[in-house]
C-alpha cells in the first residue's frame, strides 16, 4: 500500500512560482513525493498533520558545511587570531573513523533540528579509505539528505602514498554510495589554486558528472582558473571575499555559483562580494560551513546575512549618494537580501546550483517531499501576511516542529526521531578524549 501523509491546514510558502504561497492550504504526500498543494484535499486515508498554526516551506538546503568539526563544537570560538588553522586543523592527524562518524551523525540530527532537510557536508578529514564510508554511514542513520564532498585535499599524516591512491579512493566512495535517486549524492572538493593534480581532481570530477567545490581565499584566483580553462556551471567557489569585479563577470559567464559562508565570512574580513556577485548575476548561495565555531543551524546563518548585508547596503549608499535621514530610499536592488530572497536562496536556488531542482527545493507535485513546519508562535502571531519575513525574523529553532525528508518524518512535535540524547554525549565525549587528551 502507498505510504500517504496529508499536512492540513497550514500557511503554505511553496517557492514553485506557478503555484505562488496560500494563506491556507494542505500538502498531500504519496510515497515519499508530493502529490498536491492546495485548498481542502482529500488526503483519504492518509496520516494527518495537523499544519494549523504553521508555515509551511521547503526544506532548507546548506549549501557547505563540514560535519567532520561537530565533536569539536566550540573549540574555535574567535577566528580572528586564526587558531582555525594554527590550533584546529592539525587535530586531524588524531581523528579516527569512528570520530568522523559520531561527528556526522550528531551534526546531521543538529541540522535537521534546525529544519535544514539536505546538507552538502564538505569533508576534508579523509586519512584512510575507512573515513568517508563512516561519515557517509551516519549520515544515512539520521536520515538528512546529503551531497557527500569527498575533499581531494591532503590530510597529515594519512594512508595514503600517492596522490593517486586518494583518486582510487574518490572512486570507490563515488561507485559505492552516489545515488542519484536517494538520500546519498557524492561530490568532490578539489585542491587550492597552486596546489598539485588540481587540473586531475577537477577532470575526475566532470568524467563522473559530479558537482564540485573550491576554497578561494586570495584575490586572482579566478583569473587564473578561467585562464587554465577550469571554470564552469559545476564548480561551486567557496568564500570567495576578495574575487574582484571582472573575475565574478567571468563567473557569471561560465554560470559558475558562489557559496558565502555568512559567520566565517564576515568576521574581519571584507563581506561585500555577495552584493558585487549578485549585481553581476552570479548564483549566491549560503552555508554554515565551521561547527568548531558555530552551529549548524542554516536560517540562523540567513538571519547573520540578513543584518551584515542591510548594514553593508546602508554604507555604501551613504558612501555614494546623498541620504537624507536614518536610511536610504528602497529603489530596486536596495535593499539586496530581503527574508523571502533568503529563503529563497536557501531552497530553490541551491537545489539548482547544487544540480538538485528536479527532486528538492520547492513544493512542487513531483518532487520529494523535503518539508519544514515552523509554529508561527505563542504571542499572537495567528495571521501571518509575510511568512518568510516571519520566519526569518520572528521565530527561532524553538518554533520548528516538523521536518520531513524524502516523506518520512525526522522531527514532529519538536522531536527529532532516532535521536539519542545520552548516546551523542558519549560521542562527543569518547571523540574529544581521543582527540584532545
Amino acid at each position: 500500500m502507498a505510504n500517504r501523509l496529508h499536512i492540513r491546514g497550514a500557511q503554505v510558502v511553496t517557492m514553485d512560482e506557478t503555484l505562488g504561497d496560500f494563506p491556507t492550504a494542505d500538502i498531500l504526500i504519496e510515497d515519499g513525493a508530493i502529490l498536491a498543494v492546495g485548498l481542502s484535499l482529500d488526503g483519504g486515508d492518509a496520516e494527518s498533520i495537523d499544519g494549523a498554526g504553521m508555515i509551511a516551506l521547503p526544506g532548507i538546503i546548506d549549501a557547505h558545511t563540514c560535519l567532520w568539526q561537530t565533536v569539536l563544537r566550540g573549540y574555535v570560538p574567535d577566528l580572528w587570531p586564526g587558531a582555525y588553522y594554527s590550533k584546529f586543523l592539525p587535530l586531524r592527524s588524531r581523528y579516527t573513523a569512528e570520530d568522523n562518524f559520531n561527528a556526522a551523525w550528531i551534526g546531521g540530527f543538529e541540522m535537521l533540528s534546525y529544519g535544514t532537510t539536505t546538507v552538502v557536508d564538505y569533508c576534508h578529514d579523509i586519512r584512510s579509505p575507512a573515513f568517508a564510508p563512516a561519515s557517509i554511514a551516519a549520515l544515512k542513520e539520521t536520515g538528512i539528505r546529503h551531497l557527500f564532498t569527498y575533499s581531494f585535499m591532503p590530510v597529515q599524516s594519512d594512508e595514503f602514498a600517492r596522490p593517486e591512491d586518494r583518486l582510487a579512493d574518490g572512486k570507490d566512495v563515488y561507485g559505492r554510495f552516489h545515488d542519484p535517486k536517494g538520500l546519498t549524492t557524492i561530490g568532490f572538493g578539489i585542491d587550492s589554486w597552486g596546489a598539485a593534480g588540481l587540473e586531475q581532481q577537477l577532470a575526475f570530477s566532470r568524467e563522473r558528472k559530479a558537482p564540485s567545490c573550491i576554497h578561494v581565499n586570495d584575490a586572482g584566483t579566478i583569473d587564473k582558473l578561467a585562464d587554465a580553462g577550469l571554470l564552469g556551471p559545476d564548480l561551486l567557489v567557496i568564500h570567495g571575499n576578495l574575487i574582484s569585479n571582472p573575475e565574478l563577470e567571468r563567473m557569471a559567464e561560465a554560470g559558475m555559483p558562489l557559496c558565502f559562508t555568512p559567520t566565517a565570512d564576515t568576521q574581519g574580513t571584507p563581506a561585500d562580494v555577495v552584493r558585487r556577485a549578485v549585481e553581476r548575476g552570479v548564483d549566491v548561495v549560503f552555508g554554515c560551513d565551521i561547527p568548531c565555531t558555530v552551529a549548524s543551524d542554516t536560517l540562523g546563518q540567513l538571519r547573520v546575512m540578513f543584518n551584515v548585508q542591510g548594514y553593508l547596503d546602508g554604507a555604501m549608499e551613504r558612501s555614494f549618494s546623498t541620504v537624507l535621514g536614518r536610511r536610504p530610499a528602497v529603489r530596486p536592488g536596495l535593499p539586496l537580501l530581503t527574508p523571502r530572497k533568503l529563503i529563497e536562496t536557501a531552497t530553490i536556488t541551491a537545489a539548482r546550483v547544487l544540480g538538485l531542482s528536479d527532486r528538492i527545493g520547492s513544493l512542487t507535485p513531483g518532487k520529494r517531499a523535503d518539508v519544514v513546519l515552523i509554529r508561527k508562535g505563542p504571542f499572537g502571531d495567528s495571521v501571518v501576511d509575510d511568512a518568510c519575513a516571519h520566519v526569518l525574523l520572528q521565530t527561532s529553532p524553538r518554533d520548528i516542529d516538523t521536518v520531513l525528508v524524502d516523506g518520512k518524518v525526522r522531527m514532529r512535535g519538536g522531536v527529532l526521531q532516532g535521536f539519542d540524547a545520552r548516546r551523542a554525549a558519549a560521542m562527543v565525549a569518547e571523540s574529544r578524549r581521543r582527540i584532545l587528551e
